[in-house]
């Protein structure tokens, strides 16, 4: 039998703390399709701030638009010739505004009830969280 993921918090600690879980020590853990799927919007979301903060060069026309359940960021990279069109969830832009605000793009913050939304997900990721599990592994990640 399974246990239950509470995916967003996943993808948002995964997303927040990329290191958070080793594959190769959680091998179990990564067989989960729930989880596999935490792992892959993280890996966006983390690309769409490099963008974002400019790796593959300025991006110009950042729009947002809300609509029900979902958040579409639209965005140029010139240098590179591409559109980029991203279907989010709320809590999956609010990461992305945090982390591009930490990583100094002008104009993307996350407000104060976006990062309540943050704290709330890493609050119930860390409910789930078997600390004698955590406290027997290497630190150095070794």
């Amino acid at each position: 039998m399974r246990a239950t993921v509470d995916r967003d918090a996943l993808v948002v600690g995964m997303t927040l703390v990329p290191g958070l879980w080793a594959r190769n020590r959680s091998f179990a853990l990564f067989e989960d399709p729930e989880v596999r799927r935490a792992r892959r919007r993280s890996s966006l979301l983390r690309g769409l701030v490099r963008q974002l903060a400019g790796a593959h060069g300025r991006i110009d026309e950042l729009h947002v638009s809300h609509g029900g359940d979902s958040v579409e960021l639209r965005y140029r990279v010139p240098g590179l010739s591409v559109a980029r069109r991203s279907t989010l969830t709320p809590l999956e832009l609010a990461c992305v505004r945090y982390l591009a605000a930490r990583a100094g793009v002008p104009g993307l913050h996350a407000s104060d009830e976006e990062r309540a939304a943050i704290d709330a997900a890493l609050r119930r990721l860390a409910s789930g969280v078997r600390l004698s599990e955590l406290d027997t592994a290497d630190p150095n990640g070794l």
